[in-house]
């Protein structure tokens, strides 16, 4: 049967790769909750202007009617 080693240097490397890895995927969620905010502030922001475009499409054509 083999003998099973391993060295330090492997050792080392494979927690440097694994604490690379899961710190990536972390900055990656991170930039991940900004952008899907900015995306909902954008969405809520566009419903805004559209009710507001109604609103003063709507009080545009009164005037225009005279009532």
């Amino acid at each position: 049967m083999k003998k099973f080693e391993l060295h330090l240097d492997a050792l080392i490397t494979v927690a440097v790769v694994f604490t690379l890895a899961i710190g990536f995927l972390l900055y990656q969620r991170h930039q991940y909750s900004v952008v899907m905010q900015e995306n909902i502030d954008l969405a809520w922001e566009i419903v805004t202007l559209e009710a507001d475009l109604e609103l003063n499409a709507t009080r545009l054509e009164e005037c225009k009617n005279g009532d």
